[in-house]
């Protein structure tokens, strides 16, 4: 399964889409998550403890999770919170489909 992000990926966006993407991931329990940030212009630290959040929770269940298409900066932002030590980045595009 793959969960496209757009534009900003902040409190106000965590606070419109978090409840959807926890059911959705309830419901469906794919083998893979990954979450597509090919269109995020912005992550802030509201975005991260969304990712960690969505992290435990696939852990429960059994699902593996990546993240794809970082920008530069959003990559080093996900660098430096130490995110990359539980959560795989999908460098080449189609490899988590």
């Amino acid at each position: 399964m793959i969960i496209y992000f757009s534009e900003e990926l902040d409190n106000y966006a965590i606070t419109q889409l978090k409840d959807e993407c926890i059911k959705l991931i309830e419901k469906e329990k794919p083998a893979a998550l990954c979450f597509d940030f090919r269109d995020v212009t912005f992550v802030d630290s509201t975005g991260i403890g969304f990712l960690l959040a969505r992290y435990k929770q696939c852990q429960k269940l059994g699902i593996a999770m990546s993240v794809a298409n970082l920008s530069k900066n959003n990559r080093a932002l996900f660098a430096m919170s130490g995110i990359f030590q539980l959560i795989r980045e999908e460098r080449n595009e189609g490899n988590y489909e």
